[in-house]
């Protein structure tokens, strides 16, 4: 790495590495302070908040709002209120089932979808997930589009592997998983796990799993259980075991689980899947959940070094079809939130883009104070 001019920095590679630019904002190894490129930089963060002021030097401009304060809250109820009698002037999460409720004349809430997927991940190394055929089976057994019905007021969109859908070279025409129990039963049944008739000691089910969910997390809560009702449909009877975050991540790092229930981010290029699926045997990344897959491997290795377009595309279609063949995970559903902004200030407008990302260039619709953030 040299500096070239003041304002730029060159990279000399000894192989190509098209992902190397999402890489460099991945904080690997950064964990003694906030290391950050932004309009905003952190003057204080304590257990009441934190506070940012602007970046007068931003490469883009000089942020119009001068300062940002973050204050936690103990419920949504709590920040709704405050937001309404004009305490705040953003609500940073809005549930799918408060949007209708909590916008008008004062409140715009702007909805967006996120790069991160709901799924549950399998732990490849343990059985009965060596299986790729139980792995195929479970995700054929899933009503995606129901899920996010029930769940999301139909705010969502069907997941069915780690690739992110609206990639360039995404292909679109590859025929994802859809509902198909007679199809998950057949496979369950190829893989050992023929239908069992009911007891008076339990009931009836083919295979049975744990499933490791994090303490005081409603919405993963509600995921599970509703993929749970799905699953029993084909005889597989999953379990919960509800832990502290603590030990939920301890777990997940460790490896000692059955299945875990994540909302993981997987975009917005294929450098996010990258460091999660790829060998574990070969790569050091985040792939906690034992995934091995020969093909898959030889596939990434092609999407990180390939400078070529038809070469990007033709790989990231082998590993879309690699991944419905032998999937490492149960992909549910990618998912939409919704910020919620007073109307005092104007907020560009990027349909499905996340509003604070353009923070910097909001303005206010009045003078009425100064621009500031609480």
């Amino acid at each position: 790495m040299r500096p070239d001019g003041e304002l730029a920095l060159v990279l000399d590679l000894s192989q190509p590495s098209v992902l190397l630019p999402e890489d460099l904002t991945l904080p690997f190894g950064i964990d003694s302070q906030d290391v950050g490129t932004g309009a905003f930089r952190l003057v204080n963060r304590d257990e009441s908040g934190a506070l940012l002021e602007r970046f007068d030097g931003y490469y883009l401009g000089t942020p119009t709002i001068e300062r940002i304060v973050i204050r936690p809250f103990d419920t949504l109820r709590t920040a709704w209120t405050s937001l309404l009698r004009d305490e705040l002037d953003v609500v940073t999460d809005v549930p799918h089932d408060a949007v209708e409720f909590i916008s008008n004349e004062n409140v715009q809430v702007i909805p967006f979808e996120r790069r991160y997927q709901f799924l549950i991940a399998f732990n490849s190394a343990r059985q009965p997930f060596r299986s790729a055929d139980v792995r195929r089976a479970l995700n054929f057994a899933v009503n995606r589009q129901a899920l996010i019905d029930n769940l999301f007021r139909g705010r969502g969109t069907p997941a069915t592997g780690p690739l992110w859908p609206k990639h360039w070279a995404y292909d679109a025409s590859i025929q994802p998983y859809s509902l198909d129990q007679t199809l998950a039963a057949s496979l369950l049944e190829n893989a050992g796990f023929p239908p069992k008739a009911a007891t008076r000691a339990s009931v009836p089910a083919r295979l049975r799993f744990t499933c490791l969910l994090p303490a005081n997390f409603s919405l993963l809560e509600r995921v599970g259980l509703e993929v749970q009702k799905q699953l029993y449909q084909v005889g597989v009877d999953m379990q919960f075991e509800v832990v502290s975050v603590q030990e939920y991540d301890a777990r997940i790092r460790g490896g000692r689980f059955e299945a875990v229930l994540v909302d993981l981010i997987s975009g917005p290029t294929f450098g996010r899947p990258f460091i999660f699926w790829r060998s574990v045997r070969q790569f050091k990344g985040l792939n906690v959940f034992g995934y091995e897959n020969a093909e898959a491997e030889r596939l990434f290795e092609v999407l990180r070094t390939s400078t070529n377009e038809t070469a990007v595309r033709s790989a990231a279609r082998r590993l879309q079809r690699t991944f419905l063949d032998d999937p490492p995970a149960l992909f549910l559903a990618w998912n939409e939130r919704a910020r919620a902004v007073s109307r005092r200030f104007r907020v560009p407008d990027e349909p499905g883009s996340d509003p604070l990302f353009t923070i910097w260039q909001w303005t206010e619709n009045t003078d009425r104070r100064a621009a500031s953030i609480r």
